[in-house]
């Protein structure tokens, strides 16, 4: 059930501040629901990151700052005057007075150890859909080109009205092109927007992705309707 409610919520990337924060199985889950997940280990990223509109979610895992717990408190508090996004704190279920303190400082809700993945996947989406709610966002994410449909709400893809099954990859590659319908982008842009890394094989990774794109939503591939290739310089949309 956690999973499929996702499927209302517009996707983005869920940061986690520690390397203790979060359980692999959550991670898994967070990845299956489309959300991007990324591990920010130093406090100079925390504020940047944390106010880019991709960013969904931030975990703030109090065992990052062990034996500092007034140096986490204020940074916890630093980071919710500077963005008003969904923050959640990960802080022992023993340590009731640094939990409330956690709270008081602006955290939305807290995890902790005893927290099954399910049930931190279930507060995690609670958090964004709240807040995508407050904010008017969830309403405001579906493009359209002819008879091509991205519906990013539902996570969904339509062609003549047709639901075309796109990996998360093909998905996040098609979504990146849609929001700038006529602009081309390169394949070193297409590659550390989606992979987050410096584009090594980039051209290769990219171009196999976009042929499996056009072959489930052009009816023709050899002649695109939709996604082209503009030659030296990379792919557009329109």
């Amino acid at each position: 059930m956690g999973v499929g409610m996702s499927e209302r919520l517009r996707a983005g990337n869920i940061l986690i501040y520690g390397a203790e924060g979060a359980s692999e199985a959550l991670e898994c889950m967070l990845k299956g629901c489309s959300f991007g997940v990324e591990r920010i280990n130093t406090k100079e990223e925390l504020s940047e990151r944390f106010s880019e509109e991709e960013t969904a979610l931030l975990l703030f895992d109090f065992q990052t700052e062990a034996g500092n717990d007034a140096a986490a408190l204020g940074l916890l508090a630093d980071l919710r005057k500077e963005c008003s996004k969904p923050l959640i704190a990960i802080v022992d279920r023993g340590r009731e007075m640094l939990r409330i303190l956690a709270l008081n400082a602006g955290a939305d809700d807290l995890l902790d150890s005893e927290c099954s993945a399910m049930e931190s996947l279930a507060r995690i989406q609670a958090q964004i859909r709240c807040y995508q709610r407050l904010t008017g966002k969830e309403h405001t994410c579906s493009m359209k080109l002819d008879d091509l449909e991205v519906d990013d709400n539902a996570k969904l893809v339509l062609v003549k009205g047709n639901r075309v099954n796109l990996t998360p990859t093909e998905y996040k590659i098609l979504h990146l092109l849609m929001k700038e319908p006529g602009r081309v982008l390169s394949n070193k842009q297409i590659y550390e927007s989606i992979w987050k890394m410096a584009p090594i094989g980039a051209d290769n990774t990219v171009a196999v992705h976009i042929r499996h794109i056009r072959e489930k939503i052009e009816e023709n591939p050899q002649e695109p309707r939709y996604l082209h290739v503009v030659w030296g310089q990379g792919y557009k949309v329109g």
